[in-house]
């Protein structure tokens, strides 16, 4: 049984329904709080969410021109992993976070 967890997000006086499986929250929220740059997609066609590789703070999680980065930082992968989560790249820019 997969379990949901439902946010509202209020942009523009625009009601945004985000899903996102429990797992992916629970990742989701510790990376945020540890000031790793996860963004929110409105959908689910491209991973459950994204780190920005172009914000600052971003080359201490991941840097797609750094060998020693381009795989992701061992506590970014630790905690993807304790929850069932892998990474991978879009671009230079963006990593997308998916089931395993």
């Amino acid at each position: 049984m997969v379990e949901w967890i439902i946010c509202c997000i209020f942009e523009e006086n625009k009601n945004k329904t985000i899903i996102m499986k429990a797992n992916a929250r629970k990742a989701f929220n510790k990376l945020k709080k540890l000031g790793c740059p996860v963004k929110e997609w409105y959908n689910d066609e491209r991973g459950h969410f994204w780190i920005d590789g172009e914000e600052e703070g971003a080359g201490e999680w991941l840097d797609y021109w750094n060998n020693d980065l381009s795989f992701g930082s061992d506590q970014l992968n630790s905690i993807l992993n304790s929850n069932g989560l892998y990474w991978e790249w879009e671009n230079s820019v963006i990593g997308h976070v998916h089931d395993a």
